[in-house]
């Protein structure tokens, strides 16, 4: 199974990359940016992994992740 991000969620990934080396460093961004693609690929193989969130119109399904 494979995904396809939106240009818009591309240019926030590459926003937040660059964020992350300005703050952290290269190395800290370069693991977040791997660990954010692995959790990627696990929504894509486990699409119903978080539970839905009927409060929210139209419902959606919101997974954690960790904050940089």
């Amino acid at each position: 199974m494979s995904s396809k991000l939106s240009a818009e969620a591309e240019e926030d990934i590459i926003a937040i990359a660059e964020q992350g080396v300005r703050m952290f460093g290269a190395g800290h961004a370069r693991r977040y940016h791997d660990e954010l693609f692995a959790l990627f690929d696990l929504i894509v193989v486990n699409p119903g992994i978080a539970r839905e969130r009927e409060e929210i119109d139209p419902p959606v399904r919101i997974h954690p992740f960790k904050a940089l």
